[in-house]
């Protein structure tokens, strides 16, 4: 099992900004779950303490392996799904490892 770890700053800095975007974007990439196969889990959330040092939102999901986290990667519905991550946001990292 592989975890994905993804970390963004958003566009918006305004509270209702980020809300919105960060809502947009688990509309986005939470239902993914089933439809992809190898992808078991995701969870996207709002940073919730220490806003000004900390990343904006995270990305955590799960994956069966290294491959079908690679599948997920290109899969025509992540990446629009991707789409709409790449307008909200501006900055990102990420870390992958195993469970």
């Amino acid at each position: 099992m592989i975890r994905h770890v993804v970390m963004w700053k958003l566009n918006a800095e305004d509270t209702e900004g980020q809300k919105s975007a960060v809502d947009a974007m688990a509309a986005a990439l939470e239902p993914l779950v089933g439809q992809i196969e190898g992808l078991e889990s995701v969870t996207v959330r709002p940073n919730a303490a220490n806003t000004a040092a900390n990343w904006d939102v995270i990305l955590e999901s799960d994956h069966t392996s290294v491959e079908a986290l690679a599948v997920y990667a290109t899969h025509p519905l992540h990446v629009a799904a991707g789409a709409v991550v790449k307008a909200n946001t501006r900055e990102r990292a990420s870390v992958d490892f195993e469970l």
